[in-house]
């Protein structure tokens, strides 16, 4: 399917012209993902490296230091001075701690008795057609061995002996001639089921060896299809290997009375040793997983630090030089010489770049509904960018509050910062796909801003997809401020559940930064979010659902307009907008877009109504016209539309419709009228060429003009309709719907099957409660005696919309 994203963003009419136009797509994104490394890079590298260390050597021990503020000198950001020594030995012992895993399959014992139960049947159904088709002369009477019953009996029974060993394990020439001599009966593949179920008592391992290497200690057992695992010991008979099952089962045997004590020994001995033959492992070692788990207690041993935080205070101005001072600063150069400022900057542009470029790939392969133009990834990479600005900033002002007022935790002031209000916005104007994408990124370069802070990481990516999802129910101002109370209760959790997780506790610096994150979610982001809103619709020319609401309004000057000129189009626009809105909601789309589209896809047939039938009320101009010239007219309204939505400004999605509603299709009475008269010239169609009546474009890219493609052409084929009962106008939406797919009308949206099947049936419900039934009145009943002009005019009217002018018929 092409990519709707390949389209030039001029095609698609907005209310200011992108300053990429004409520049290659790569082009256009290379520099704005260039543009985003670089600034993040420059506003990240304060988080990164720090200020210069202090130079002090053993002749400054004692005196006083002199610092540039009155603070002293306080550590920019976290750091760890690590005993690797300890360390090593404390996860050496946590590895060593972990018991090897290994994994059950409880099917196996049902398989394998399914399969001998398979096989048996599979045998003993063979047997019974043999009988039947050469029935012995004493039935009850087994043949005699060697006799030649009994060579017949096995001769059709080696011919199936495929499809005993399509369900289990064949037996040995030997014992297959045994078993097949007492026709696989019954009883035998019960005593063979009941050997495999004495042998899967125990765990059943492939040899011994495999727990040579196990301590007393035991190992740890997972459940396969459930999750569930439990500790045990491998001592026999709790884990026996396939040599010992076999040898429990030889034991069982040997006891008298305990298998088959009625049959003669060859056949006890082919069932044991078939039963032998049955058994499979059920216990494998997990090579992979105890490495695996032995690798996370290896590396989840916190290394033996020194810890010191950001903001700490490590040499206050004025105070004497010690040799603790000398090792704390020590260490920190140790760390800090390698870390020259430009190799940051250059290496946060590298890691920016990645991880853009990455998120960008995966999201473009693996969501269909991710296909962001220029235009948005430009609204993206700004948006980031001044968001990060905010946010260094913001990082700045709370260092100084804190050092103002040292029982602010400088951590719950960055909480206070509106983080989620980027991801609301993408959210509020373009679509979930790009609300998450941007949420990964932002959240990622968020925590890289603070430190490298994984929970400040974390809160940011919670509050954004929370904000992602509540803001898309909003439909209103209040709807916002909704919202962003429900993410303000989630930040508020997430910063306490974060302070118990960092064993911090419930404490005042907890709750502290708790109640900043809901003050900053619930009135921060919402208000930022409206204030932004307007801004961003106006530059980029997005309609977010505030937006597509006052469109919808039918008091819109672009609508009344379209009333007063053409109040057949009016009307049929006002039809389709229920039509789609109710489609929409079906197949998950957007229902405020899709009636707003519905109700602008048309306006260009305001500027010549007369050439639309459903305007017409006389004489049909299109009567003295040329096919080619009416259909020149009637593609005219697509570029006049077009015009139309620039100078009311419409939002670009609702004005993509006006193109795209049409596509590529042809303006089908006109050509047929053209094939007509070239038929009645004597010549052939073939020399018709279809480009003049052909649309020019593009096909839906989005399903929501999609819908405004299929709901006009239900639309206008229904009124055309004498009885519209619900068969006819199923098997109408149906075949319209079929039609459009089969021109490829459809190639680039992406609508599924399943999508089409729900817009059928959203449509013939919306057209039946269109087109319901009324009752029929006597002439006398209504307009004092006279029959009511409605009934005059649907008597002596019919009316055929379509893409060129009416037909007018006598009943």
């Amino acid at each position: 399917m092409p990519d709707p994203a390949s389209h030039d963003d001029q095609e698609r009419p907005g209310p200011l012209v992108p300053p990429w136009k004409g520049l290659p797509r790569p082009l256009v994104l290379g520099g704005l993902l260039v543009g985003v490394a670089l600034g993040s890079a420059f506003l990240m590298s304060p988080g990164l490296s720090g200020r210069r260390l202090p130079d002090l050597t053993e002749e400054d021990v004692g005196r006083p230091f002199r610092a540039s503020s009155v603070a002293g000198f306080k550590a920019s950001r976290d750091f760890e001075v690590a005993d690797e020594a300890r360390t090593q030995a404390r996860r050496e012992e946590a590895r060593q701690r972990v018991r090897p895993v290994f994994d059950l399959d409880p099917s196996i014992e049902s398989k394998v008795k399914k399969g001998v139960r398979e096989a048996f049947g599979e045998l003993q159904d063979a047997a019974t057609l043999h009988l039947e088709k050469h029935p012995p002369a004493d039935p009850t009477r087994r043949p005699e061995k060697g006799s030649k019953e009994e060579q017949e009996l096995l001769a059709a029974l080696s011919k199936v002996r495929d499809r005993f060993e399509a369900h289990a394990v064949l037996p040995d020439d030997e014992d297959f001639e045994v078993l097949a001599q007492a026709r696989f009966a019954p009883e035998l593949e019960q005593a063979v089921v009941s050997l495999i179920e004495l042998a899967y008592r125990a765990k059943v391992v492939a040899n011994r060896d495999e727990l040579s290497r196990i301590d007393a200690n035991g190992i740890t057992v997972r459940l396969l299809g459930a999750p569930t695992e439990f500790e045990m010991s491998t001592a026999s008979p709790a884990v026996m290997d396939l040599r010992e099952a076999a040898a429990e089962l030889d034991r069982f045997a040997s006891v008298p009375g305990n298998l088959l004590p009625e049959a003669p020994v060859p056949l006890r001995r082919a069932v044991l040793r078939l039963a032998r033959k049955q058994v499979r492992v059920n216990l494998t070692v997990n090579i992979a997983e105890t490495e695996s788990r032995r690798r996370q207690a290896f590396e989840a041993v916190k290394p033996v630090v020194i810890s010191i935080k950001k903001g700490q205070r490590l040499i206050g101005d004025g105070e004497l030089i010690n040799e603790t001072h000398l090792l704390v600063l020590k260490g920190l150069r140790t760390q800090m010489n390698e870390l020259d400022l430009l190799q940051l900057q250059l290496g946060g542009a590298g890691v920016v770049a990645l991880l853009v470029a990455g998120g960008w790939l995966f999201f473009r392969t693996a969501l269909r509904r991710f296909r962001p133009s220029r235009r948005d990834a430009a609204f993206m990479a700004l948006l980031a960018l001044v968001l990060q600005g905010a946010l260094h900033l913001w990082v700045l002002i709370a260092d100084a509050v804190h050092d103002r007022y040292p029982s602010l935790p400088v951590e719950a002031l960055h909480f206070a910062f509106p983080v989620a209000a980027g991801a609301m916005l993408v959210r509020f104007v373009l679509s979930e796909e790009c609300a998450l994408f941007f949420a990964l990124i932002f959240s990622a370069l968020a925590g890289v801003m603070l430190g490298n802070s994984l929970p400040f990481a974390l809160f940011a990516l919670l509050t954004s997809l929370v904000a992602s999802d509540r803001i898309a129910r909003a439909k209103d101002r209040a709807g916002i401020f909704r919202s962003g109370v429900a993410v303000g209760v989630v930040a508020l959790g997430m910063v306490v559940f974060l302070g118990l997780a960092g064993g911090k506790g419930v404490g005042a610096e907890t709750v502290l930064g708790g109640v900043f994150a809901f003050v900053a979610a619930g009135m921060a982001v919402p208000m930022l979010v409206l204030a932004l809103t307007p801004l961003v619709e106006t530059a980029f020319g997005y309609a977010s659902d505030i937006k597509l609401l006052e469109l919808a309004n039918l008091n819109h000057p672009a609508l009344k307009e379209l009333v007063l000129n053409a109040p057949g189009t009016y009307h049929h626009s006002i039809v389709m907008g229920s039509l789609v809105e109710a489609a929409a909601e079906a197949i998950g789309a957007n229902p405020l877009l899709a009636r707003s589209c519905a109700y602008y896809h048309d306006i260009g047939k305001g500027r010549n109504p007369a050439y639309f039938g459903e305007n017409q009320k006389g004489e049909n101009p299109h009567d003295t016209m040329a096919p080619p010239m009416s259909a020149a007219v009637i593609k005219r309204h697509v570029s006049e539309g077009l015009d139309m939505a620039r100078q009311y400004k419409l939002p670009q999605r609702v004005a993509a419709a006006i193109p795209e509603h049409h596509g590529t299709r042809l303006v089908g009475f006109f050509f047929h009228k053209a094939q007509k008269e070239l038929e009645a010239k004597g010549e052939g169609r073939e020399g018709l060429v279809d480009v003049p009546f052909r649309y020019p474009g593009p096909r839906p890219q989005s399903r929501e003009t999609a819908l405004v493609m299929i709901a006009d052409a239900c639309e206008a084929a229904s009124r055309s309709m004498a009885e519209p009962s619900a068969e006819k106008l199923h098997a109408l939406v149906q075949r319209m719907i079929n039609l459009i797919f089969s021109e490829g009308q459809l190639d680039e949206c992406d609508l599924t099957l399943k999508d089409l099947h729900l817009i059928a049936v959203s449509f013939t419900r919306t057209l039946e409660g269109i087109y319901h039934a009324r009752p029929s009145y006597p002439a006398g009943a209504v307009g004092g005696g006279k029959p009511p002009a409605s009934e005059v005019v649907k008597q002596s009217l019919t009316v055929v919309k379509g893409d060129g002018p009416q037909k007018r018929a006598n009943p």
